[in-house]
C-alpha cells in the first residue's frame, strides 16, 4: 500500500533580522531535512517541545508554508510541483485542519449555517438548495443534534467542547482523505477531551480519514495513535510504533519526555531515575553541530559533539537518530500501565 502523505527532506527556513545597520540577515532553521509518512486511514502523532518545528511542518503540509527544499507528495504525486489553480483546489480540499484555539479559528461575526455553508458553496460539494440539508447531516454528524437547533446560533453561544465539534464538521465538510489536528484537544476539559477523541475515532472508522495529530498529551498520543514521530529542533529524532515508543525508546530525548509524563500510580512514579532536562532549547538560527541534542543530553559522549549521528534502524518499524540506538543496555523499559489505563 503506497502513503497517503510522504514527505521527503522537508527543509523549512525563515530569513530573521538583516537591514542597513544590523548586518546580514539570520536564518531560523525551523524544520530541517524532514522524512515523514502517513498510511491511508493511520493516525501519526507529532510531538515534541515548543518551537521544534511541529506546527511548521502541519502548516507546510497544508500549503501555508512554503517549504526551501524537499518534497511532500500527496497520493504520489508532486505538490510543490501543481501548478494549476484546480490542481491545487483539489489538494487543499482533500487536505483539512482542525485547529487548538476552537473559538479564535471560528468567525465570530458569522452563524454555524454561515461558517459551514461557505467551503460546500465554494467547492460545489452539494448543489446550492441542499446546502442547508448538508449542513444539519454535518452537525448531527458530529455530536450537535439535532443540527436544525444550532444553526441560527453564532461561536460565542457555545461551550467549548461544541465548537470544536463546529470546527470538525467544517474540516469534514469538504469530504477530504487527511485531516492535521493540531493540538486539537488541549484547550478542552479533561472528560470534554475524551469524548472528542472518540468522535474522531469514529470519523476515522465511518469516514476513511487519516490524521496527523499534533500534540504535547503523550497521555492522548499512548491512547489515540498508532504511530510517533519525535522532533527536536526541526530533527526527527525517532519514530515507531506507540507501543513500541513508549515501552523501549532509543532516543535520549525521547526518553525525557515519557520520564516527564504524568503516572496515576505514585509507586510505579518512584521507580523513575532519570533526571529531568535541564537547560533550554538552543537557538534555531544557530542550532547545535553534529547531534542537536547533545547540548542538553545526559549521555553525550565527545563523539555526539563532532559526529552527526546516522538514522539507526532499531526494528519493526522503530527508528532513532542516536550514536547509541543499538545499545540496549543503555535504555530503559518503562511501565505505563497506569498511564494507559488514566488516557
Amino acid at each position: 500500500m503506497s502513503a497517503l502523505l510522504e514527505i521527503q527532506d522537508l527543509e523549512v527556513h525563515f530569513p530573521v533580522g538583516g537591514g542597513w545597520f544590523s548586518g546580514p540577515r539570520a536564518v531560523v532553521h525551523a524544520v530541517d531535512g524532514v522524512d515523514l509518512s502517513v498510511e491511508p486511514g493511520e493516525i501519526v502523532a507529532v510531538v515534541g517541545e515548543s518551537g521544534c518545528g511541529k506546527t511548521t511542518l502541519a502548516r507546510s503540509v497544508l500549503g501555508l508554508n512554503q517549504p526551501t527544499a524537499g518534497t511532500i507528495r500527496f497520493r504520489g504525486k508532486d505538490v510543490r510541483g501543481a501548478r494549476s489553480a484546480q490542481e491545487m483546489r483539489a489538494y487543499r480540499r482533500a487536505i483539512q485542519m482542525i485547529f487548538q484555539d476552537p473559538f479564535d479559528s471560528l468567525n465570530p461575526r458569522k452563524t454555524v449555517l454561515q461558517t459551514l455553508a461557505q467551503p460546500l458553496r465554494i467547492h460545489g460539494i452539494v448543489p446550492r438548495s441542499e446546502i442547508r440539508a448538508e449542513v444539519v447531516r454535518l452537525l448531527n454528524l458530529v455530536g450537535l443534534s439535532p443540527g436544525e437547533s444550532y444553526l441560527g446560533r453564532y461561536p460565542h453561544q457555545f461551550s467549548g467542547g461544541q465548537r470544536q465539534r463546529i470546527c470538525i464538521a467544517r474540516a469534514i465538510a469538504l469530504r477530504p482523505s487527511l485531516i492535521v489536528a493540531d493540538e486539537a484537544v488541549s484547550a478542552l476539559d479533561i472528560s470534554i477531551r475524551a469524548q472528542i477523541l472518540a468522535l474522531l475515532q469514529k470519523l476515522r472508522t465511518d469516514l476513511g480519514l487519516s490524521y496527523l495529530f499534533i500534540t504535547h498529551d503523550l497521555g492522548v498520543v499512548r491512547s489515540f495513535c498508532e504511530r510517533v514521530v519525535v522532533m527536536y529542533l526541526g530533527h526527527v529524532v525517532e519514530e515507531g510504533p506507540t507501543e513500541q515508543i513508549f515501552e523501549r525508546p532509543r532516543h535520549p530525548y525521547t526518553t525525557a519526555l515519557l520520564e516527564a509524563c504524568p503516572l496515576a500510580d505514585p509507586i510505579v512514579a518512584r521507580r523513575r531515575t532519570s533526571a529531568p532536562l535541564t537547560g533550554d532549547i538552543p537557538s534555531p538560527v544557530r542550532p547545535p553541530k553534529a547531534c542537536r541534542f547533545h547540548t542538553r543530553c545526559p549521555m553525550a559522549e565527545e563523539i555526539c559533539g563532532t559526529v552527526a549521528p546516522p538514522i539507526v534502524d532499531c526494528g519493526n518499524g522503530q527508528k532513532s537518530r542516536c550514536h547509541f540506538a543499538g545499545d540496549l543496555d543503555r535504555w530503559p523499559k518503562f511501565d505505563f500501565s497506569s498511564a494507559k489505563a488514566s488516557a
